[in-house]
Order: C-alpha cells, then sequence, then structure tokens
C-alpha cells in the first residue's frame, strides 16, 4: 500500500494527463462557440451588447487535489470527474442585472445542455458579500461522454469586485483576519444598487426612444 503522498502525486499525474484534460478544454470551446452566437443574435435584437466578456480555465490538478482533500473526497480522477462541478470554469460578463436572468433561461432552454445545478447569488449573496449566478452544466464533448462546467454569470461591477477579493482576500488568507469585512460587504451592497440604476437607466432610455419613434 502506497504512502499518502503517492497517492496524491499519482493523482496530480493523472490529472495533468492530456486525456483527463482535452474533453475539459473541448467542451469549454464548445460552450464558448454557444456563447459567441448567443451574444451576436441578441445583441442584434437587442441593438446593444449582450455579453460583455467570455472567458474560461481549466482548474490546476493542484487545486483539484487540495478541493478534493478538503471536503474528504476518495482521491482519484474518478471521484475528481464525478464530483467536482468546476474543473472546467467558465465566466461570462453582461453589462445589466436582467441580461444575467435572460442568458440562464436561453441556457436551460438549450436540449444540447444539461443543466445540473443553479446557486443564485445575486439575490441570494454569499456571506462575503460576493454576488454572481452559478450553473453547472454538462455540455456534449468531441471526446466521449459530456463534461461538466460551471459558468458564472455577473455583471461588470459585480466582476470588479469578486476579482479584487479573490486576489487580494481569498488567496491571501481570509478578510476576517485583517478587517476588511464590513468594508467588501459595504461595497458589494452599493455595486448591486449600482446596478439596479443603471437597469433603470437603461430601461428608461430605451422607453424615451420608443416614444420618439412611435
Amino acid at each position: 500500500m502506497g504512502s499518502v503522498k503517492e497517492e496524491y502525486q499519482e493523482f496530480l499525474h493523472q490529472m495533468g494527463e492530456e486525456a483527463f484534460l482535452y474533453p475539459y478544454r473541448d467542451a469549454c470551446r464548445r460552450m464558448e462557440q454557444k456563447l459567441e452566437k448567443i451574444n451576436r443574435d441578441y445583441s442584434e435584437k437587442l441593438g446593444r451588447t449582450f455579453i460583455s466578456q467570455i472567458t474560461y480555465r481549466i482548474k490546476t490538478p493542484e487545486s483539484c487535489l487540495n478541493k478534493i482533500v478538503k471536503k474528504k473526497y476518495p482521491v482519484n480522477r474518478n471521484t475528481a470527474r464525478e464530483y467536482l462541478g468546476d474543473i472546467a470554469g467558465m465566466r461570462v460578463i453582461c453589462n445589466f442585472l436582467d441580461d444575467i436572468y435572460k442568458l440562464a433561461e436561453i441556457i436551460k432552454a438549450d436540449k444540447e445542455l444539461k443543466v445540473v445545478k443553479t446557486k443564485d447569488y445575486v439575490k441570494r449573496p454569499k456571506a462575503s458579500g460576493y454576488q454572481s449566478l452559478h450553473m453547472i452544466v454538462v455540455i456534449p464533448s468531441l471526446a466521449g461522454e459530456g463534461r461538466k462546467i460551471e459558468i458564472q454569470i455577473r455583471t461588470q461591477a459585480m466582476n470588479f469586485w469578486a476579482v479584487v477579493e479573490h486576489h487580494f482576500v481569498y488567496k491571501k488568507g481570509g478578510y476576517e483576519k485583517n478587517g476588511f469585512e464590513k468594508d467588501l460587504k459595504e461595497c458589494a451592497r452599493t455595486i448591486y444598487k449600482i446596478d439596479k440604476k443603471m437597469l433603470l437607466i437603461r430601461k428608461k432610455m430605451e422607453t424615451a426612444k420608443k416614444n420618439e419613434n412611435f
């Protein structure tokens, strides 16, 4: 029986193999193509940008190992594939709050996709103040059976907050120790108010434009 260290090293090796990674990259590229088409169609339909940014990443083997150990799952590749919904992750940035939910509806209606979980951190933010709509979606892969992708949909303002919080707080070991928790939560609340205000302004402008053309 091998040591825990050997078990971890074998896991890292397996997770880094191209045969394991390729289906996830392929799934991300296919989902990206879908989102780009959605953006083209709806941007033309709405007369404004629907999606402002699409990015994706594949979780590192080390990050997968840390998560599996933290959750006390068996350390093997099959466990990772079954229980980790964010090995492949996509971030989709919209300009307005209602676009988040419109995009979620479009994704749910796509018969090629299977939505297995949705978490709404926009209506119910995390304790830290984090806001985003998370969807775990299974998309068919050319390399075989489908793979899960975690799609995070948020506004540009929400993304700014999340990027700063992730870099300066999450990666550095927590904000409670540094006394930044209150400030970050206050900023998150302000960002939500700004997003709602910007949505209201957009709707007023759209109404004014319709009245002009009437």
